[in-house]
């Protein structure tokens, strides 16, 4: 980047659409996963793994669908019977209908439980320090199913040998390696090397694991598998190439195993655009790895750097998207970390005032409810899956900065954030999950749920503004590392986020209008993944519940491989990962 110019213009930039005309996709249509909204039973909606005892809050939802229906619950220790209670339901209204709700916070015993309302039984869970703990190795482990260019055993044989020919010019370009990004065979960049991101802030955040977690020589492998592929996509100017099979133009045929020979006419296609985001996603993930790496194998470490700061100085036009913002924002810091160099502090520090200059810390559309939640362009900032970024690089800034002048805004920035706009949003339904987005008035023909003046929302993705939509399981996770974070950095006066982070992840694992688990091999109820080339992956994680035009919860349960809820894709589990890598230290 020439430095000078992208300092000198980023502070004056005019704000842009929240989508440009070119990202829209083809126009929406009536989709059969609208009407597979939540059957009658089961009504109990609890998290399937369990709670830490002294650690969050412990709760379960019950919908309140019949009528008369029982008022207590029965708690019971399951290996020792003679330890349990009854005790009543609170009535609660919800955006997703009445229900009835308990909190057993107080139990703090080690033990595995299950909760009785009428003759409706939960399923079993445990109460336990490392109950979330256990989740991570099979998560990590996704990441060995999804490698591309070898062979797996008992997955698939060596892949795709002949990735790839360039899509402008038809040249072949070596680009062999790398991960499968989702339920299907291609490699997007953007998406996929938050994975190598999740992973090396595992490894920085958890320095001594503890017996059956990964180990560090086994995360510093993976990513550097992985990374093989990223390292390749680096183009000669510096700049990133956007992916290998990604079907641009309406074009899905490279979605399919090759003859692995070069030349042949199955060969997949090199993306060759390139966008600043996907550098700024490079950019961190290299500088990241240039400081892992140095330990264990200088080399390599400097071979990684060298590639980031390249990305670095690639563009010398500002960054437009509030994304694109928080990912430079997240690279500078972490170059920082890497080489000392004060020209990263200098842009951190500019790159954090972009971001606060798009949050609100206005009450916007007329109404008091809420404020702090970041803005595109005139727009409210709706983007999955960088949901949770804006907040997660000034959490960042604040941590990689003490000194900085700026630190105390960047801190408050994120509290606003949380406090006026995650706890009065979650207090809106029962299962206190954060929405999607918020939005000026309805945008598009259907439910946006009104919250005041001309200011609405919805808790997911619009089903008819696009024909890309589908559920956010990563907005829940990156949400959940936010509040983790936040309660790490502010003490004990941050205890109470670590309740609010838990419930989104309680969300994924079972505590859903569903009553299902969409992390393959946890839990109960597991939908039938969307993963059309390699079937089930123990710890993988789906995209969710998605919302039909009337913002209704909906999820295939019906083995429809509909991909739009139930296919596996990077953020989801990369968010997950890190948000576990803070969580774990916390008490």
């Amino acid at each position: 980047m020439k430095r000078r110019q992208f300092i000198g213009t980023i502070a004056s930039l005019p704000l842009v659409p929240a989508l440009l005309p070119a990202q829209e996709g083809p126009p929406p249509t009536n989709e059969p996963i609208e009407k597979m909204t939540a059957p009658n039973w089961p009504t109990i909606n609890s998290n399937h793994l369990g709670f830490r005892p002294r650690v969050g809050s412990k709760t379960l939802v019950v919908r309140a669908l019949a009528n008369p229906l029982t008022k207590e619950y029965e708690l019971q220790d399951v290996s020792e019977r003679g330890f349990g209670f009854k005790r009543p339901l609170k009535q609660e209204t919800s955006d997703f209908g009445p229900c009835l709700t308990a909190d057993f916070t107080d139990v703090e015993r080690p033990g595995l439980y299950q909760i009785m309302v009428g003759n409706e039984r939960s399923v079993q869970f445990a109460i336990q320090d490392d109950v979330w703990r256990r989740t991570i190795p099979k998560a990590v482990g996704y990441y060995r199913y999804q490698r591309c260019g070898v062979e797996v055993p008992l997955v698939h044989p060596a892949c795709h040998l002949d990735d790839a020919r360039r899509r402008d010019n038809g040249e072949h370009v070596d680009t062999v390696g790398g991960w499968h990004d989702a339920g299907d065979l291609r490699k997007w960049m953007d998406v996929t090397m938050l994975n190598g991101i999740a992973l090396l802030n595992l490894y920085k955040n958890n320095p001594e694991p503890r017996p059956g977690d990964p180990t560090r020589e086994h995360v510093l492998e993976e990513v550097r598998f992985g990374n093989r592929y990223f390292l390749k996509m680096q183009d000669s100017d510096g700049k990133i190439w956007a992916d290998v099979a990604g079907g641009v133009n309406g074009d899905n045929s490279d979605n399919h195993w090759t003859d692995n020979v070069i030349g042949t006419p199955d060969d997949r296609y090199l993306n060759t655009e390139k966008r600043q985001g996907t550098a700024a996603v490079f950019t961190t993930l290299e500088a990241l790895a240039g400081q892992c790496y140095a330990a264990s194998d200088p080399a390599y470490a400097h071979q990684c750097l060298g590639a980031a700061i390249r990305a670095w100085h690639a563009f010398a036009e500002p960054p437009t998207l509030t994304q694109d913002v928080a990912w430079w924002a997240m690279a500078s810091a972490e170059l920082y970390l890497a080489t000392g160099d004060a020209e990263y502090k200098n842009h951190a520090a500019l790159l954090g005032r972009e971001l606060m200059k798009r949050q609100n810390t206005e009450f916007l559309g007329g109404q008091k409810e809420v404020r702090g939640f970041w803005m595109q362009g005139n727009e409210p900032y709706v983007e999955i899956p960088d949901s949770a970024v804006p907040p997660l690089a000034l959490l960042k800034l604040y941590d990689t900065f003490p000194d900085s002048e700026d630190r105390t805004k960047w801190l408050d920035a994120v509290r606003l954030h949380a406090d006026e706009y995650f706890d009065p949003m979650s207090r809106r339904n029962a299962y206190r999950i954060i929405p999607l987005g918020m939005f000026f008035g309805s945008p598009t023909p259907e439910k946006h749920r009104p919250l005041g003046g001309n200011l609405t929302y919805r808790y997911f993705y619009p089903a008819r503004k696009q024909f890309w939509w589908q559920g956010a399981n990563c907005h829940y996770a990156g949400n959940a590392l936010v509040l983790g974070w936040l309660a790490r950095i502010r003490g004990d006066a941050g205890k109470r986020y670590i309740a609010l982070a838990y419930r989104q992840l309680e969300w994924i694992l079972g505590a859903n209008p569903f009553a299902a688990s969409m992390m393959t091999g946890e839990g109960m109820r597991n939908p039938f993944p969307h993963s059309r080339f390699v079937g089930l992956i123990p710890g993988g994680i789906m995209n969710g519940i998605a919302g039909n035009a009337n913002d209704e919860p909906v999820l295939d349960m019906e083995y429809t491989l509909d991909w739009r809820t139930c296919e596996y894709w990077s953020p989801h589990v990369a968010f997950y990962i890190w948000a576990h890598s803070v969580l774990e230290g916390l008490s």
